[in-house]
């Protein structure tokens, strides 16, 4: 008699196929904040290199026109030169933006990839024109911090605290709620980075205001108010992206953000305070964050 051998068919059991199912699930699971972490880093690492473009602009900016932009005044209507529009207009030639400069006109079709952080994710414009992530400090130009305040060209060498240990730009406060909106807001109370480049002396391109440093850390959930217009802050849970005078950029953790009191352009409460770094001439000892 002829015996025949039978050959079963490999395949997955239930339970075997349930495990890999499991097992893929893990791994997913696993991925997923991996990869968020790594976007989070791309963008931190691109907003940092868009501050850093700011600085050199700035410094570039003061050695041709022989003092520091300014955040100009709200009758500043744009002429063609570096005393017209905010203090990102004044710099558009010195970040290869002559013809935007140039045009003079507002676009309403074409923002600045300098000015925007991808930590947000916001347009590219808004229906008045470009603007801004990014703002000035407006200790700069006024011992009020007030963001409307006449041209005091003021230079790099009037820095008495040093360059190394004054702030010039960085993330404003904006209310998440805020991210998606394209249109212009006027007036302080909700101008927090919702106005655009062209329009000078607005919170939409400079920061602080009144007798306080005006931190509250992290962007707000939720529309901006006036108390949102006037803050630092920035979209990530590091601490906020800050440009100093010499061009070096720095994140500044939100437990650094201790107010203190500004009178006359000195920060009263000193030490290693966010006020104290906002004044150019105050003569505060200082910590910079490492």
């Amino acid at each position: 008699m002829s015996s025949r051998q039978v050959t079963r068919t490999k395949g997955f059991t239930l339970i075997e196929l349930l495990v890999v199912i499991a097992i893929i699930a893990i791994l997913i699971a696993l991925l997923v904040p991996a990869v968020q972490k790594v976007r989070e880093a791309a963008a931190r690492t691109q907003s940092i290199n868009n501050c850093k473009q700011l600085g050199l602009a700035t410094h570039s900016f003061n050695d041709a026109v022989k003092r520091l932009p300014f955040n100009g005044v709200a009758t500043n209507a744009i002429n063609g030169d570096n005393t017209s529009g905010s203090c990102l207009w004044q710099i558009l030639p010195y970040i290869d933006q002559q013809p935007f400069f140039a045009a003079g006109a507002a676009n309403t079709t074409t923002g600045i990839q300098a000015f925007l952080c991808p930590g947000r994710g916001r347009p590219s414009v808004s229906t008045g024109g470009a603007w801004s992530d990014y703002q000035m400090n407006c200790y700069i130009n006024s011992p009020a911090g007030a963001p409307n305040v006449a041209d005091t060209k003021r230079t790099m060498v009037s820095l008495t605290d040093g360059t190394s240990n004054t702030i010039f730009y960085g993330h404003g406060q904006l209310g998440q709620s805020d991210y998606s909106l394209n249109t212009v807001v006027s007036g302080a109370a909700a101008n927090g980075g919702r106005g655009n480049i062209q329009l000078a002396g607005t919170y939409a391109t400079g920061r602080c205001n009144g007798a306080t440093a005006q931190v509250n850390g992290r962007d707000i959930v939720g529309a901006g108010t006036a108390a949102s217009s006037v803050n630092w802050g920035g979209p990530f849970p590091q601490g906020s992206i800050i440009c100093m005078g010499d061009g070096t950029v720095r994140m500044f953790p939100y437990t650094t953000y201790t107010g203190g009191t500004i009178t006359s352009g000195v920060a009263s409460a000193g030490g290693t305070t966010f006020a104290a770094f906002l004044t150019p001439s105050g003569n505060e000892t200082v910590t910079l964050p490492d």
